[in-house]
């Protein structure tokens, strides 16, 4: 199992390297291993491409 956070100060495996930390995430939900997934980045991830998404529609249909 990989551990999320990387001992460096305070900064997780998601400050240090977003590509590791976005295939380690996908593994680790793909592995059922829920417990161990950094959800505070990942709802972060999810709302700001949601946001995302919603102003391209938005620009789209302008």
């Amino acid at each position: 199992m990989v551990k999320l956070i990387i001992q460096s100060g305070t900064q997780t495996l998601y400050d240090q390297d977003y590509y590791l930390w976005l295939r380690t995430t996908i593994n680790q939900l793909r592995a059922g291993q829920f417990s161990a997934v950094d959800l505070d980045n990942l709802l972060e991830e999810l709302e700001t491409m949601g946001r995302s998404e919603k102003r391209a529609v938005k620009s789209l249909l302008i």
